[in-house]
């Protein structure tokens, strides 16, 4: 089971939701199904274009999260046994633009 390791990025991201509480248990659910199986398809899981290393996770329809994954296969496929590494919450578009 991955760990999942919050950037200091992520840590201020989050606390701009702090008063918005149906948003905080939609993140909680999504970083649960990120941690405990990086492959549930409510994820939604995409790889960010424009930042090779960088994924995304859906958590409603206006907010994504975006991770890096620390470990990488021999075939260069992200390994879900490794810690996750969180990058981001944002909106669809701010991320995807702006994934770090």
């Amino acid at each position: 089971m991955p760990k999942l390791i919050p950037t200091k990025k992520f840590l201020e991201d989050i606390e701009e939701f702090k008063f918005q509480k149906e948003t905080l248990k939609k993140i909680a659910k999504a970083l649960s199904f990120l941690e405990g199986n990086p492959h549930h398809p409510g994820l939604n899981i995409e790889r960010i274009a424009n930042d090779p290393a960088a994924w995304s996770v859906r958590v409603d329809r206006r907010y994504r999260i975006s991770f890096e994954p620390d470990k990488l296969l021999d075939s260069g496929a992200p390994d879900w046994s490794g810690n996750i590494v969180l990058l981001r919450i944002l909106s669809h578009d701010d991320l995807y633009k702006r994934p770090r």
